[in-house]
């Protein structure tokens, strides 16, 4: 029996260009929003849709649905991230959403269940508890999420005997039911060329459906479907990638009350060229997102802040002019695919929050892992303060380290250091660094080790022991890659392959100034791919350092004022996404392009406040030294001395040693040496406070130590790095030559086109005639290759041709293209005939070709058909019909014509 299919009359769309499913990746269809009158439907909170796993903000606490949606977000994560290792506690977890949610303790606890076996591996269990086949047997109709599910489970035969027909029939019925996954999965298989049994719709009506689907009704949920359609046309997965298409979702979604679909508007004028750019438009949408709380991100991994104190003024404020992105701009840069948020604390640390309290929660269960304890001790810090909160952070990680999380030793061990007078706590503290690394390969605690014997300890430097940690830790390649932000992209991949090859291994990783550093290479890529541009700016999008690091280099890289301008915008952007943990890279910045402006001076004060208020202590000082000619250091000192107290780092406890007493700096500075790097800057620091405190063989004690820190001052004043001499005189990378001839070598018979662009440019050191006709030659070999090789035999040089001559009767190739009607071919053939012509009989056949080729359309051979016209090559001449054949070609932009036909009036008019 057949289906009817409808669709909503509100909604339309366009099939543009269309390509025979076989063979396109992606469907031209422009599905568009409905008309609608601008309303408040999306209301916070009253959501229907019991799938929804964003995280949201809670003001009174942690209840229920915040509870859940911390449960689902963590569930999700941990299985993507080690379904095996947490596998006990993700059961937990899926226990206390079905004890919390009663509408998921049925299918979807079972389904969770499923999944989590999968993902762990553990199919033979899986088999024996029976659990898929206990959803087919169910009684109960079963959701159509479920029935995807399911489907994947037999198509694929995981878990269960396989059984594609009954997968076949739940993805059909999925997809009649409305199912935007399901009919997604059948447009992708359409798109493959796959025509699925008893789906008789079109391509483009299934699309259309899906996203019908999609869309749902016209309640409280619209606007975030609306955003999930815009989604699609960012992804380009199945309908081609449009931004114009998803801005129209995004802006239907804020006409109906959607915060974050305002704030994308607000994003999109932001980034926008001058001919899209609207201020508006931006400041209306602007005003919207402010009245609804603005957006906020919904995946960040860890913790949740609240938007306090933001009115539409401050973020005017804060985001400053918004200048064209194509105004000066010479750059590229993929701050386009940013999906920056607002995420602003108040101007004073709050001690409590929803995900502290949910944390709190987790550690009940004797399945929690040591790293939540971790991330609770984290947070408890942030909040409370470094030191005001360690008490309470040390029994945390103390729980952390008995169930073995590498990260809480190292914490721990940190905490300890501070207690150095103590030897039982530093050995201990060695102690939890080492097996950090020995038992669970935590690099970095190598670098802490180092830093223990070499600086901390109360006996150091012990070079011998701190030695050896150090060469370990740089033979992990786990230190940051150091280098300045014009050395980085000017890294040649044939000089310095190491180099980029250690940057992109880190930025795989995670290190935030790598990811920065590979980020602008990538952008800077003229052969990167629009999908690698949009997978690196995702994963920078995730990383609250990578996003500061990567502001720092597009202001520093910034090649003239508008480019200033554009990169100071997207630091402002990026302190909006971020919070205070931006405010002071922001202020150097803002002091660095125009402090000079009263305006701007007044926002890096308030902004160092802030910073300093959370205890940072480069804030303090910078912002004592702003305002040296109104106030004293010790007002300054005054202001922050609670935070500093509470949460100073390093620098601000330095800061605070020339208005403290003696019994408490002796205090302070145990407190910095256990927060310390071992470099010379700190080092310079805590002699420095030794010389305020009065104390020569202390101050003697760290200078002692910073002479044998590793490092290369005489390279420094130089302008080169250890990195920039290491590999001296140890041999030639690959060149580009050797890199393709490898390729070639282990079956990469593509590489010779490459290998032959190298070999035939005369202009290139590479350049081998007889190397050149060889791959040229063997490209033959491929049917797909020979148009390559025609075109660039006639455009090579003598020496070559007479190379691909002695291996290759060419002429009969361009004879048999141009007879089998190839229009390039008849060209070539002809200009090839004409250059080597030995005969007038040879100059007519290339004539007689050229013309047939003219005749097909090809512009190149107008131009040069009109110009043996004009002077009778191989044909009488007849300037009449050369001016009619040139000003074709110059009308479809020829120059050559153009010049030609100009010289040909010329005469005529003389």
């Amino acid at each position: 029996m057949k289906r009817t299919f409808l669709i909503p009359a509100a909604l339309t769309f366009l099939a543009l260009d269309w390509l025979d499913p076989a063979q396109a990746d992606t469907l031209d269809l422009a599905f568009m929003p409905p008309v609608v009158v601008p309303q408040d439907l999306c209301i916070p909170g009253a959501s229907t849709d019991e799938q929804d796993a964003d995280i949201g903000i809670g003001t009174d606490g942690l209840t229920d649905e915040l509870r859940l949606r911390f449960i689902q977000r963590d569930i999700r994560n941990l299985q993507a991230e080690d379904a095996r290792r947490w596998f006990d506690f993700i059961l937990s977890l899926i226990d206390w959403q079905a004890e919390l949610d009663p509408s998921f303790a049925e299918t979807g606890a079972i389904l969770a269940r499923i999944s989590l076996y999968i993902d762990a591996g553990r199919l033979v269990e899986l088999r024996d508890l029976g659990l898929i086949d206990q959803l087919r047997q169910s009684a109960r109709p079963l959701p159509n999420s479920a029935r995807m599910a399911l489907a994947q489970y037999f198509l694929n035969g995981v878990g269960v005997e396989q059984d594609a027909a009954y997968a076949s029939n739940l993805i059909r019925e999925a997809a009649y039911g409305g199912n935007p996954d399901a009919l997604f999965s059948i447009a992708r298989s359409m798109l493959h060329g796959d025509q699925i049994t008893g789906w008789d719709a079109p391509l483009d009506m299934t699309v259309t459906l899906a996203f019908g689907g999609m869309l749902g009704q016209m309640n409280a949920d619209v606007c975030r479907h609306a955003e999930r359609i815009a989604q699609e046309y960012l992804n380009g997965d199945v309908v081609t990638r449009n931004p114009e298409i998803a801005y129209a979702w995004f802006k239907f979604g804020a006409d109906l009350g959607g915060a974050t679909a305002a704030w994308r508007i607000v994003e999109f004028h932001l980034g926008a060229d001058a001919a899209r750019k609207d201020n508006e438009e931006m400041l209306k949408y602007l005003t919207l997102a402010i009245a609804r709380g603005v957006a906020v991100d919904s995946v960040k991994a860890e913790q949740i802040r609240s938007a306090s104190n933001v009115d539409e003024a401050r973020l005017r404020e804060i985001l400053g002019f918004n200048f064209s992105a194509d105004d000066g701009r010479t750059r590229p840069t993929l701050s386009g695919y940013f999906q920056l948020t607002v995420n602003l604390d108040s101007e004073l640390p709050s001690e409590g929050s929803p995900f502290l309290q949910y944390l709190t929660e987790l550690t009940r269960f004797e399945t929690t892992p040591g790293f939540v304890f971790t991330i609770l001790a984290k947070e408890v810090l942030q909040r409370r303060g470094r030191w005001a909160a360690e008490a309470e952070a040390t029994a945390w990680l103390e729980e952390a380290v008995i169930r073995r999380d590498p990260e809480g030793m190292q914490m721990l061990a940190g905490i300890l250091v501070r207690y150095r007078d103590d030897p039982v706590q530093v050995n201990r503290a060695a102690n939890l660094l080492g097996e950090a690394v020995s038992r669970f390969g935590q690099m970095s605690a190598m670098n802490d080790l180092d830093g223990l014997y070499r600086c901390q300890a109360n006996d150091a430097p012990l070079v011998e022991q701190a030695d050896h940690w150090a060469t370990a830790y740089r033979a992990s390649q786990s230190d940051t890659v150091g280098i300045g932000p014009n050395d980085l992209i000017a890294l040649d991949p044939f000089k310095a392959p190491e180099t980029i090859a250690q940057v992109q291994s880190q930025a795989l990783r995670g290190d935030p100034q790598s990811l920065a550093n590979f980020v602008e290479r990538v952008q800077l890529d003229l052969l990167a791919t629009d999908d690698a541009q949009r997978i690196w700016a995702s994963r920078i999008d995730g990383s609250v350092k990578g996003l500061e690091a990567f502001a720092r280099l597009e202001f520093a890289l910034a090649t003239n004022p508008a480019e200033r301008d554009l990169a100071v915008e997207l630091f402002r952007r990026i302190y909006l996404n971020n919070g205070v943990t931006t405010a002071l890279d922001l202020s150097v910045a803002l002091i660095d392009d125009n402090a000079r402006d009263p305006v701007i001076a007044a926002e890096i004060i308030k902004y160092l406040t802030i910073a300093g208020n959370r205890g940072e202590g480069a804030a303090i000082n910078l912002l004592a030294r702003v305002q040296s000619e109104t106030r004293s250091p010790q007002a300054v000192y005054q202001q922050f001395a609670e935070a500093i107290e509470d949460r100073g780092d390093f620098l601000a406890l330095m800061y605070a040693m020339r208005f403290i007493s003696l019994d408490k700096s002796d205090d302070y500075i145990d407190r910095a040496v256990s927060l310390m790097t071992c470099g010379t800057k700190d080092v310079g620091e805590l002699s420095g406070a030794y010389a305020i405190l009065q104390m020569p063989e202390m101050a003697f004690h760290w200078d002692q130590i910073g002479l044998l820190l590793q490092g290369g001052n005489v390279l420094a004043k130089l302008a080169l790095t250890d990195r920039q001499v290491r590999y001296f005189d140890t041999g030639a990378a690959p060149n580009l030559r050797q890199v393709f001839e490898r390729a070639l070598a282990e079956g990469d018979l593509t590489a010779h086109r490459s290998l032959y662009i190298l070999t035939a440019n005369p202009d290139l050191p590479s350049y081998d005639p007889a190397a050149a006709a060889g791959h040229l030659t063997a490209l033959l070999a491929f049917a797909e290759e020979e148009t390559f090789v025609l075109e660039n035999y006639r455009m090579a040089d003598p020496d070559v041709r007479a190379a691909v001559d002695a291996l290759q009767d060419v002429n009969a190739l361009f004879l048999r293209a141009a007879e089998n009607g190839d229009i390039i071919a008849k060209r070539d053939y002809a200009l090839t005939l004409r250059d080597t012509a030995a005969s007038l009989s040879e100059l007519q056949t290339s004539t007689r070709w050229l013309k047939e080729a003219a005749e097909g359309g090809d512009i190149i051979a107008m131009t040069e058909l009109g110009r043996a016209l004009a002077f009778g090559i191989g044909v009488a001449q007849d300037r009449v019909q050369a001016l009619t054949w040139l000003e074709q070609a110059a009308r479809a932009g020829n120059t050559d014509a153009m010049e030609l036909a100009h010289l040909l009036r010329l005469e005529v008019v003389q």
